[in-house]
């Protein structure tokens, strides 16, 4: 795996990100994994290590190694 594409110290808070399916979710008292890939809202990080995203509503964290920036294009 590329770990150059994975979420990196550019990535804020705010920023739209990309999660590939079967990808597992936590909010601390359930667990979930993605059928399909997903984009979500980056609202934080932890000890450079999970990723807390906006996913159907609700605060999920998400390790960073399933975390990928998307990259604009400006056609140029």
């Amino acid at each position: 795996m590329n770990t150059t594409l994975m979420i990196n110290r550019q990535t804020k808070i705010g920023d739209l990100v990309y999660i590939p399916s079967e990808a597992l979710l936590t909010n601390y008292k359930r667990f979930i994994r993605t059928e399909k890939p997903i984009n979500v809202l980056c609202l934080g990080k932890k000890d450079n290590i999970e990723v807390e995203v906006l996913y159907q509503g609700s605060s999920w964290w998400v390790n960073k190694r399933s975390v990928y920036p998307i990259k604009e294009e400006n056609g140029s």
